[in-house]
């Protein structure tokens, strides 16, 4: 155990070691895995041709504790390239089919992560070559092990009503109908007068990667001496799909713990986590993150 508090645990460790053992049910696993890079980060990482192998044996035990219902959600990489050429991996198209073929995981959704300050990049084949186009979007991939029964809801997720639809709501609706595509959209009198308690969200996610816990977790990071995590996703990411596909109390879990992103928004959304992370340096950091939440334990003394 690195640090625990009274809703959830970090452990150092692999999560091989873990999740083999582990028979709690789980509502939702949320994890950003090392991506299949040619020259891994420090964490390590297995190339392009274990890929698939790689991550199906790191899930073969979470889904088995998964509940009926549950939820898988993996952020990956869609900038893996062909050796010397500008044509991208088939990678997670294969890792899709595996996760279907071998562990019986159906694919709810592909959800983009767009985010606009992401540096230019493929660097050689748009900015060298200037064949690509610079790329702003990670996927998020959603799978379920049994969509009829999927423990989502869009109403824990609501967005606020534009300021359109808000004036439309007060006026009791549209005055005016009118006829799009052919008969398949239409605009009644009273169409968006209905009052709701929000929007549905898209199924898109526009999210920077800078956030106020990074900057947080980079300073004490910094000031105890240890390296930085170089690959950080914001918070915002695992709090929204936390929020829509998990209940409070119920267990979210992320064997690739990093910073423990996943911990600390399943921590203040009232949901139990366990998260695992093999290197000892990230969850030394992380742990400063927890320090105020109720029946903090640390094992750094």
């Amino acid at each position: 155990m690195a640090f625990n508090t009274d809703l959830g645990v970090a452990i150092w460790g692999a999560h091989q070691d873990v999740f083999r053992r582990f028979d709690e049910p789980i509502a939702l696993c949320i994890s950003s895995p090392p991506y299949p890079l040619r020259k891994a980060r420090d964490y390590g990482g297995p190339n392009e041709r274990r890929y698939v192998d790689f991550i199906c044996a790191a899930l073969e035990p979470i889904v088995r504790s998964l509940l009926p219902g549950g939820s898988i959600v993996l952020n990956l990489s869609g900038d893996i390239f062909e050796s010397k050429k500008p044509s991208r991996s088939l990678y997670l198209e294969r890792l899709v089919l595996a996760l279907n073929d071998r562990l019986g995981l159906a694919l709810m959704d592909r959800i983009p992560w767009v985010n606009y300050s992401k540096p230019p990049a493929p660097t050689y084949w748009a900015c060298v070559n200037r064949v690509q186009l610079a790329t702003a979007y990670e996927p998020l991939y959603w799978f379920t092990n049994d969509p009829d029964h999927v423990r989502a809801d869009n109403r824990r997720v609501l967005e606020a009503h534009s300021a359109q639809h808000q004036r439309l709501m007060a006026l009791g609706g549209e005055g005016r109908s009118v006829t799009y595509g052919n008969g398949a959209y239409r605009i009644r009198p009273d169409s968006f007068g209905r009052v709701t308690a929000g929007r549905i969200p898209r199924n898109v996610l526009e999210r920077g990667h800078a956030c106020s816990d990074t900057k947080a977790y980079r300073r004490q990071a910094q000031a105890l001496g240890l390296p930085k995590h170089g690959a950080i996703q914001p918070t915002s990411i695992p709090d929204f799909f936390i929020r829509f596909l998990t209940e409070p109390g119920e267990l979210v879990v992320d064997p690739f713990g990093g910073t423990v992103k996943t911990g600390l928004a399943a921590e203040r959304l009232g949901r139990r986590w366990l998260v695992t992370e093999w290197m000892y340096e990230y969850l030394r950091g992380a742990a400063e993150m927890f320090t105020h939440f109720a029946g903090f334990q640390s094992a750094f003394g």
